[in-house]
This record gives C-alpha cells, structure tokens and sequence, in this order.
C-alpha cells in the first residue's frame, strides 16, 4: 500500500511500507532523518562531504537490507547506531584521522581567535571522550535530543545516560580547568 506524499505517518508505518519497497516511503523517512544525521555525522567528521557521503552510503544500505528491517524495533536508533558504525568503520580505514582546521574557520559560530582556541580545545577534548560518553554528549548538547531519546537511540537506560553525562562533565571540567 504506498503512503500518500502529504499524510503524517509513525516511522513503523514507514518501515512496513519500506519491507513492501513503498519508494515515497523511503524518500520521506529519508528527509525526516537527514538533517539530524547530517548534524551527527559532522560533529564527528567534521567535513560536510565525508558527513553527506555517510549519510548516502547509510540510507544506500537501509534500502538494499529493507526486507530484513524489523517494524517493531525503533529506526530511528538503527539509524543511528548505523551510522556511528560507519563513521568508526571509516575512521578506523583511514590513515589520516586529523580534521581540518579550514572547516572549524568556515563555521559562522567561531569568529575570534579565543573562540576558535575554545572550540579547538572543546573538540580536541571530546576526541579523547570514549566513544560512548562522546555519543551521548553530542546527541544531547550538540543535537538536542532529550535523555529519554538518547536512551532510545543508544538502547541503554535514561539512568545509563545520565551517568554517561555525568562522567563527561566531569572529564570536561578537568581539562577545562587545567587549560582556563
């Protein structure tokens, strides 16, 4: 049954619509998720081509493993865990893991040399989080979502995620306060 392009649908509608291959299905669930994961992948990149790419070659995969997606599980945490798979897996394929410094210029956020010393800081910083603590983090500060969401996205506890945050602070405000 293909899904009408202006009706509101769950994102389990969508996903049963995807397994029977509903194309506009996929295109909207698509444009629901692609800016969050956009946001999400460059925090973590911090290139917009390398971000774009992920975000291509994640949604390639969703569509070609569509028949093995499970309506009753969340997509949006697939998505997400996914994509984070993606960015380890290309991370860990890449020789060169430093980021560039012309993209943290172009960002409109940084326009003094103290802030761009913070925010090289901030980042340098969350590079050394493990990945879980730097996950949780961005999810929260960087993308907004709440600590229920997170839970979800990262199938942990909104106790775990709590915790998590906790920990991050903490580590944050050691490096902060040796370098501040």
């Amino acid at each position: 049954m293909p899904l009408e392009q202006n009706s509101d649908f769950t994102d389990n509608e969508l996903v049963e619509a995807i397994v029977k291959s509903d194309h506009a299905a996929f295109k909207k669930l698509y444009y629901r998720y692609y800016k969050a994961l956009i946001r999400f992948a460059w925090f973590r990149t911090h290139s917009m081509d390398l971000s774009s790419e992920l975000i291509q070659e994640l949604f390639y995969r969703v569509w070609n493993n569509r028949l093995r997606l499970d309506s009753s599980k969340s997509i949006k945490a697939y998505l997400y865990k996914s994509l984070t798979n993606l960015i380890i897996n290309h991370v860990n394929l890449s020789s060169s893991q430093a980021s560039s410094i012309e993209n943290m210029e172009d960002d409109k956020g940084i326009s003094t040399h103290s802030d761009l010393d913070f925010g090289l800081d901030l980042k340098s910083a969350l590079d050394k989080l493990p990945e879980k603590l730097k996950t949780v983090f961005m999810l929260s500060r960087m993308d907004g979502y709440k600590y229920s969401e997170i839970a979800e996205i990262c199938n942990i506890s909104v106790k775990a995620v709590e915790k998590r945050m906790s920990q991050t602070f903490s580590r944050l405000k050691k490096t902060f306060k040796k370098n501040y």
